[in-house]
C-alpha cells in the first residue's frame, strides 16, 4: 500500500460545473470514508480537457488520468478502483 494518498481534482471550471462536477464536491455524501481518507480531493478551476474534445464533462483528474462523464457513481468506482490498485 503506499504511504501518500491518491491525488484527485475535480474540475469546476463553467462547463464541467454545470454539467455534473458540482454534485461530485458532495463526495461525503456518496463515497465511502475510508476511500476518502486515503485521498486527496480538490476542487481546480479548469483542467483544459474540454478544449481538447473526446469525452464530455465533468472531467476528473486521479493521479494525472483524466476521466471525463464522470457521475457520483463513477466516481465513486474510480476512487475505489484507485485506493484497490495502490
Amino acid at each position: 500500500m503506499r504511504k501518500d494518498k491518491i491525488q484527485v481534482k475535480i474540475c469546476v471550471g463553467t462547463a464541467c460545473f454545470v454539467q455534473g462536477g458540482a454534485d461530485l464536491l458532495l463526495y461525503g455524501e456518496f463515497v465511502a470514508p475510508e476511500i476518502i481518507d486515503q485521498c486527496e480531493i480538490e476542487g481546480i478551476s479548469c483542467l483544459g480537457t474540454c478544449k481538447a474534445g473526446g469525452e464530455l464533462p465533468p472531467f476528473v483528474s486521479i493521479d494525472g488520468v483524466i476521466h471525463g462523464g464522470v457521475t457520483q457513481d463513477k466516481f465513486a468506482k474510480l476512487l475505489a478502483e484507485a485506493v484497490r490498485n495502490a
